[in-house]
């Protein structure tokens, strides 16, 4: 038997099949007012801002939500929770990862627990990286105990010691000397806080990132206990980390025994006598 299919049926088949398609694709765009792109987004945020929210038990986030909390924002742990019913939620975070360029931000779920995409400055700067950690880390928490960190994955080992510590108000030490890695591959020792400070200021600048000048080694550096340890090469400079892992209650900061030579960008090396040099040579360097 043979069967004839006239261009005409073919036709009202082909619109029938779209008409349907198109009637899905809106439906399931009507049951999902969340939205997929940046701009829809934007707007949503915007409304979940200025809308009336309540706070919530973290616990009564989406389970969706999981997924980023324990990824991306695996160095984080949650402040407080805000639902805007209708709309989504408003989660604040901390983060003991001084590599972010802002302790404190905000981020947004829709109602399904989708993260929304957050494009603004603030929201951008937030969660910006200034660097990225040389893995292991150490940081001294608020009772005495250390953490080590192997991996970024690792993180999530201060956020459950944040869990288990409701009551602790005092932010983790981070345990210096530590290697860093710029943008450009380039690898930094930060030996103290300042220096720190100095590489997120320059962050925050849009500027060159990179230390304004490294010291020379050999160095070697006075603890609180009277001892001494040599730093032959970089790699020596976890010998100052381990020391003050091993003796948390002491707080005076290494005392850099002088004379140094310090190695400025340009490749220009300079003798520093003593610490009011060494800090005028930091000042120096100050835009």
């Amino acid at each position: 038997m043979r069967i004839t299919i006239s261009k005409d049926s073919i036709l009202k088949t082909s619109i029938l099949f779209f008409t349907i398609s198109a009637f899905i694709l809106f439906f399931t765009s009507c049951s999902d007012s969340e939205g997929i792109t940046t701009s829809d987004d934007s707007v949503l945020i915007a409304k979940i801002e200025s809308a009336a929210k309540i706070s919530v038990e973290a616990s009564s986030l989406p389970v969706a939500t999981a997924y980023v909390l324990n990824g991306d924002l695996a160095d984080s742990y949650i402040e407080g929770v805000q639902l805007a019913s209708g709309l989504g939620y408003k989660v604040a975070i901390v983060t003991d990862n001084e590599a972010r360029e802002e302790a404190k931000s905000d981020v947004f779920f829709s109602e399904k627990g989708r993260q929304l995409k957050d494009t603004s400055d603030k929201g951008k700067k937030g969660r910006n990286k200034c660097f990225e950690f040389v893995f292991p880390i150490d940081f001294i928490m608020a009772d005495g105990t250390s953490i080590t960190l192997n991996s970024k994955e690792e993180w999530v080992l201060l956020k459950d010691w944040h869990e288990a510590n409701p009551d602790a108000t005092e932010r983790p030490e981070l345990v210096f000397p530590v290697d860093v890695t710029l943008e450009d591959g380039t690898v930094q020792t930060l030996i103290d806080s300042d220096e720190l400070r100095a590489v997120k200021k320059s962050c925050k600048k849009g500027k060159d990132k990179r230390k304004c000048f490294k010291l020379v080694l050999p160095v070697s550096f006075t603890m609180e206990d009277a001892s001494v340890i040599e730093v032959n090469e970089r790699a020596g400079f976890k010998l100052v980390r381990e020391w003050y892992k091993a003796n948390p209650d002491f707080t005076v900061k290494a005392a850099l025994n002088f004379p140094v030579d310090i190695e400025y960008k340009d490749g220009t090396v300079e003798t520093v006598i003593d610490q009011t040099s060494f800090e005028t040579a930091k000042d120096s360097c100050t835009d």
